[in-house]
Formats: C-alpha cells, sequence, structure tokens
C-alpha cells in the first residue's frame, strides 16, 4: 500500500509499524502544531463490521484511560472507508526493541519500567478495563525514560461490549 498522503486533517510523514491488522504512521496535525500517531485498520479488514467495532473499542478504551503512562488518544474517524484514530505521538522505542537491541537491562531500569507499566495498568484496571496483551511490544519506552502503554486492541472493558470475543478465542499476538 502507497503511503497516503492524509488522514482526515492528518498529513501522513512517515510509516511507524503495521501488523496484521492495521498500520501506524506519524502525522502531522497543523491546527496543533504536533505530531500524532494515526492507526489505520488494514484495508482488507476495514468491510468486517465486527473487526471494525474491536478497532473503534481499542481507541475507546484508551481514551477512557487518564493517566500518563497510557497513550492518549485524540480523535476517531474514517477516512475513504478506513477506520483509523489517532494518539499522541511519542519519540522513543518499544521495550521489545531495547530488549532486542541491549539484550539486558540493569536492575534499576528494569524496576523503573516495572513500575511505571503497574501504575499504568492500575489506572487501566481502576476504569474498568483489562489489557489482556501486555508484553514488551506493546509497551513504549519515551527518550527520556517515561513508558507508555499501548495497543488496547482485545482489552476487556466493563464499559464497552464484551461479547466480541469468545471463550478460548486467541486474538492478541
Amino acid at each position: 500500500m502507497a503511503l497516503p498522503e492524509q488522514f482526515g486533517h492528518y498529513e501522513v510523514r512517515s510509516e511507524l509499524g503495521r501488523g496484521g491488522m492495521a498500520i501506524v504512521y506519524k502525522c502531522w496535525e497543523e491546527a496543533l502544531h504536533r505530531f500524532v500517531a494515526i492507526k489505520v485498520l488494514s484495508p482488507q479488514l476495514a468491510t468486517d463490521n465486527d473487526i471494525k467495532e474491536r478497532f473503534f473499542r481499542e481507541a475507546k478504551s484508551m481514551a477512557a484511560v487518564s493517566h500518563p503512562n497510557v497513550i492518549n488518544v485524540h480523535f476517531i474517524g474514517e477516512e475513504n472507508g478506513l477506520p483509523f484514530f489517532a494518539m499522541e505521538y511519542i519519540e522513543g522505542q518499544s521495550l521489545s526493541q531495547i530488549l532486542r537491541d541491549n539484550r539486558a537491562l540493569d536492575v534499576e531500569h528494569a524496576k523503573n519500567i516495572l513500575h511505571q507499566a503497574c501504575e499504568g495498568l492500575q489506572a487501566a484496571h481502576e476504569s474498568g478495563l483489562i489489557h489482556r496483551d501486555i508484553k514488551p511490544g506493546n509497551i513504549l519506552i519515551s527518550n527520556n525514560g517515561f513508558l507508555k502503554l499501548m495497543d488496547f486492541g482485545i482489552a476487556q472493558s466493563k464499559t464497552f461490549d464484551s461479547n466480541l470475543t469468545q471463550t478460548g478465542e486467541v486474538i492478541g499476538t
């Protein structure tokens, strides 16, 4: 898929990553003079209403949690039939990238990461949300060492309909 020029009022600058369900782009929001990350549902999946509902539920789940260790969602929308949501852009790496590059963390650094992850998870739980896919790839560490939990794609919520998954069904990666 060629790099799109726009998603809503967001100007696409580069691709940050892609998975089986979505592509994430680094975009510029001119009105607020800031970068954002835009997560876009893959075109092959955009016509499946159940998947589309899961995708929007992920954005709503993250937006329901207001905490410094959870990625903030700014906007949800659809552009040319492709569902997307805009979230804060963090300059940094996933914990899986850090572990792959460094192989090991010193004890204090590991304790700091664990503490911040627990703070974000506690805030999610207090909002009635269970992440269900915590792994190094879903933990973003900013260049200044601040942690953000992301990818609530298969989160279970007391607030939103949880009938989208069946017992024994595997959705996460």
